[in-house]
């Protein structure tokens, strides 16, 4: 996708740009936050559950919540970053007309960091810090997946976990395949 190109707009539309492009940049950023809340419901009912039935012999359950936990933060993680790829793709589109419409940079500029001390402002990025906790996550329903993993049997009551997994597996494939954004045929 080629960047905005507002060589040919007036000042008036320049404006009506940068007032549409930065509002519909706070909504998602407000969406990023709450599609965090809405996975973290879903991941914290998980983890409770997995909790409650460890050790408890029933290893099917078990292993059920663990990868429904794996399916809930692999969702998580891919939605924050298609949720940064709109916030970044709705910034560039302010940063093109920002200069034109109000004389100077007011968002693409970064203010100098003043120190104070160790719990002073630092330069993180507050999504890329949830995206790197939504990975850990999902290296941790990984690991309590493995865990529920019942010692392999060729007895027929233990084929359980194979077709979870199996079904999780071919799950998260349809996630990082069929979830993504279709790209959009633009006319020239």
């Amino acid at each position: 996708m080629a960047a905005l190109d507002v060589s040919q707009a007036n000042a008036a539309q320049k404006a009506e740009i940068l007032k549409l492009a930065a509002e519909v940049r706070k909504f998602e950023i407000e969406r990023f936050w709450a599609r965090s809340l809405f996975f973290w419901g879903f991941i914290a009912a998980a983890f409770v559950a997995y909790a409650q039935l460890y050790g408890k012999q029933d290893n099917d359950a078990l292993s059920t919540i663990a990868c429904f936990g794996l399916v809930c933060s692999i969702a998580w993680t891919l939605a924050n970053r298609g949720g940064k790829y709109w916030q970044e793709a709705w910034e560039g589109k302010v940063e093109a007309v920002e200069v034109a419409v109000i004389g100077a940079k007011l968002f693409s500029n970064h203010e100098p960091l003043k120190r104070k001390g160790p719990w002073g402002a630092q330069l993180f990025s507050v999504s890329k810090l949830t995206i790197a906790l939504s990975d850990f996550t999902v290296l941790v329903w990984v690991a309590l997946t493995v865990k529920a993993a019942p010692s392999i049997s060729l007895d027929i009551k233990d084929r359980w976990f194979p077709i979870v997994l199996a079904v999780t597996s071919a799950y998260v494939a349809l996630l990082f395949t069929l979830g993504r954004s279709s790209p959009r045929e633009f006319e020239s």
